[in-house]
């Protein structure tokens, strides 16, 4: 990590509404960032409509349920992220996990390709929300799910379920 923290997270904020040339953001390590800097984060970049950013990496930076329904607010309508890493934030939880699986179903022109989602909190809402996204997902080439025991046996069946009801999918 890097030390970064909530006024980090404020200034990264302000750059993400204009920037129109980053690609890449890393952030990873930096668990004093936090929930508020993270949603702030993913407003700014639902506000920039000409974003080109490709990969945002959350990984272990403090977020909580207020970052989780802002990114899945900007995966409802973002069309360049294509890989999004909020693992190892186990405050993330069920129901923001849910919300980015609806989000993802939400947006037809999503070219998100791989999320990663160990150790986020996820239970069985969201397992039943991932389920029906993949019965007709066909852009996600990667979902990690990985140590988040909440899940549960039904959430295994249904995800396998909708595997095999999907021949379209890259998974």
């Amino acid at each position: 990590g890097t030390g970064l923290g909530p006024a980090a997270g404020a200034g990264l904020a302000a750059l993400l509404r204009s920037s129109r040339s980053l690609e890449v953001l890393h952030l990873a390590h930096n668990p004093q960032l936090g929930d508020t800097a993270g949603a702030a984060l993913a407003e700014a970049l639902q506000a920039n409509g000409e974003t080109r950013l490709r990969q945002l990496s959350l990984y272990r930076t403090g977020l909580g349920p207020a970052a989780g329904a802002c990114l899945a607010a900007l995966l409802r309508t973002n069309r360049s992220l294509e890989v999004l890493n909020p693992s190892e934030n186990p405050q993330l939880g069920d129901a923001a996990g849910a919300a980015l699986a609806e989000a993802l179903r939400a947006n037809a022109e999503t070219k998100l390709r791989a999320l990663l989602l160990d150790t986020t909190g996820l239970g069985p809402v969201a397992g039943a929300s991932f389920a029906a996204l993949l019965r007709t997902n066909r852009s996600l080439e990667g979902l990690e799910l990985c140590a988040n025991s909440a899940l549960g046996d039904a959430a295994g069946v249904a995800l396998a379920g909708a595997l095999r009801e999907n021949t379209e999918t890259k998974l």
